[in-house]
């Protein structure tokens, strides 16, 4: 069995084996080190101090994300979003100059917040329809009214560059947060910095009916979105520079506003709730970490994605097993049909031109390759951090990766992942067998009177296919997901929840950025969801699109310290 080496950065062993031009093995952190990267708490190892990394720059709020091994969400404890009372709200005009006298100065962080504001005129819930503002004291006076002379970081009350961060994790509903010490880097960096609340899978009226479901939560973004266009001259902050930010099912929002900027198919909900329907909402750029996003294809994927791996250990559910032999059949099929889904697609590498396709065996083609190459890309920019002494982490390789003093190699995927970032999930991870709470995108895509419903519109012919090999499985499922086929009105929201739907089609307006950050001990969901995002928006929008991964990074804001703040200032400033 092969010794595992451990790396120190800065140190003598470290050094002597990139002089050697040969190491083994496929990274782990060791236990007891922090990730020197942009924020994120990484799932994978709970152990890991934020506060030591500086994430993204900010860590994690309410709603960002999934959840930590030790089952609570990896926010939980670190939270300043709360539920506004009813009486806390400013509203009753979308006039930002009606509140000039509710703006409040906080002295901790130097800047004014107007909170809980509502940004719509018909809310359907306006707890969750409300969004807290944080502008640089610079750029206002005492009285509400913009300042124009002052400064921060290059920027002015008209330059500044919006944040527009939205705290949807799980698909679920969202508070607006309060300026904290974990994201008043925004303010420092002389960003406007918005937190809008949203509607989620759970949102309930008073009479019980759901009025969060698919497609609420993105309806209450573009709402937001246009209500502080509609108050560009009475806010400081260029209006014309929103930056979306998300993770996770925020990540999947984040990347619909880039990927659906004034689309028509959203108008009848946008003014259902009141919405400023003469203003746009299209946003400047995007961040989307970990995205959970194209639910038509995401169990397809994640099949694909870990066929060869069917021991499951899900620690935030406390499921763990082994797939039965059903599950394994239903396993192969899907990935399978991932394979014809990707090759619909058509993909090419913009880099060298070549069409990304993918082998029978869904382990062979040029997409497959691509893939291998985005993880190792992943642990080469890592290793190079390590031996350049800008990450401080003891590390240790194991069996999968092998590195020669400057690039990274892993052996296949299948090792990577065993040996890495193993299955988290089981079979249907996404469109749950059992339709329950356990799915998050089950409970998405219910309506108003069913709490969760099934979506998936490949699974009732895998299970015809696998009818006279388990009948007793048929018999069990068939009805459910066979309710599928046929329901216009789940077809929609499923439609009007994927940015794939929407990317180069003439009628939208597409972000002008767009950066994609995913972990690579993200078992969330499969990494080819967010390759398959980013290739679409280069294959078929002129969007500046920025894709990585992130070595030894979990489920969150999967970033190097400080990159997020710098991209932000480079589009800004160009």
């Amino acid at each position: 069995m092969m010794r595992k080496k451990r790396f120190y950065q800065r140190g003598v062993l470290f050094a002597a084996v990139v002089a050697a031009a040969s190491v083994s093995g496929c990274g782990n952190a060791a236990k007891d080190a922090p990730s020197s990267v942009n924020g994120a708490e990484s799932e994978p190892d709970g152990s890991q101090d934020p506060a030591k990394n500086g994430q993204s720059p900010f860590g994690k709020e309410q709603g960002e994300g999934g959840e930590g091994q030790d089952g609570k969400p990896f926010y939980a404890g670190m939270s300043m979003s709360q539920t506004p009372d009813v009486s806390e709200l400013l509203q009753g005009s979308l006039d930002m100059k009606d509140f000039r006298d509710k703006w409040v100065y906080y002295d901790e962080y130097d800047c004014y917040g107007l909170e809980y504001i509502v940004y719509c005129d018909n809310p359907a819930d306006p707890v969750k329809e409300c969004m807290n503002i944080y502008v640089p004291a610079a750029y206002m006076n005492a009285d509400g009214t913009i300042n124009e002379k002052g400064t921060v970081n290059g920027y002015t009350a008209a330059t500044a560059p919006i944040i527009y961060q939205n705290g949807i994790g799980g698909y679920a509903e969202a508070d607006a947060s309060k300026i904290s010490a974990r994201n008043s880097d925004y303010i420092k960096q002389g960003y406007i910095f918005v937190s809008p609340a949203s509607r989620g899978k759970e949102t309930q009226s008073e009479d019980g009916t759901y009025i969060g479901k698919s497609p609420a939560g993105l309806v209450d973004l573009k709402a937001g979105i246009r209500f502080l266009k509609a108050n560009d001259a009475e806010m400081a902050g260029d209006a014309n520079k929103i930056i979306s930010i998300g993770t996770s099912a925020g990540g999947a929002m984040s990347a619909l506003l880039a990927s659906t900027g004034n689309a028509k198919d959203y108008d009848s909900y946008l003014r259902e709730i009141g919405a400023v329907m003469d203003q746009s909402d299209d946003v400047y750029a995007a961040q989307a970490y970990c995205p959970i996003t194209d639910l038509d294809h995401a169990d397809q994927a994640y099949e694909w994605m870990y066929q060869n791996l069917q021991t499951y250990n899900n620690s935030r559910s406390g499921e763990n097993g082994e797939s039965t032999d059903f599950e394994k059949a239903v396993s192969k099929q899907m990935a399978s049909g991932y394979v014809d889904y990707i090759n619909s697609l058509k993909l090419v590498d913009t880099k060298t031109g070549e069409p990304l396709t993918l082998g029978e065996d869904g382990r062979s083609g040029r997409f497959y390759q691509y893939m291998v190459q985005k993880v190792e890309d992943a642990a080469t920019v890592y290793l190079n951090k390590l031996s350049e002494g800008s990450l401080d982490v003891p590390y240790t390789l194991n069996d999968c990766l092998s590195w020669d003093g400057s690039s990274a190699k892993i052996t296949s995927l299948d090792d990577y992942l065993a040996d890495y970032n193993p299955r988290m999930k089981s079979v249907m991870a996404f469109d749950n067998l059992e339709m329950n709470e356990k799915s998050g995108e089950n409970l998405e895509f219910g309506d108003e009177t069913h709490q969760y419903l099934h979506f998936d519109s490949y699974m009732p012919d895998v299970l015809e296919k696998l009818k006279t090999d388990y009948p007793e499985e048929y018999s069990k499922y068939a009805e459910g997901y066979d309710a599928v086929i046929g329901d216009k009105a789940l077809a929609e929201r499923k439609k009007l929840l994927n940015p794939l739907n929407y990317i180069g089609s003439d009628s939208v307006d597409t972000a002008e950025h767009i950066r994609i950050r995913v972990g690579t001990q993200d078992a969330d969901t499969a990494l080819s969801v967010s390759a398959v995002l980013a290739l679409s928006l280069e294959n078929k929008t002129d969007a500046d699109v920025d894709y990585a991964l992130v070595w030894n990074q979990g489920h969150g804001n999967a970033d190097y310290d400080g990159e997020l703040l710098q991209w932000i200032d480079k589009i800004c400033k160009e």
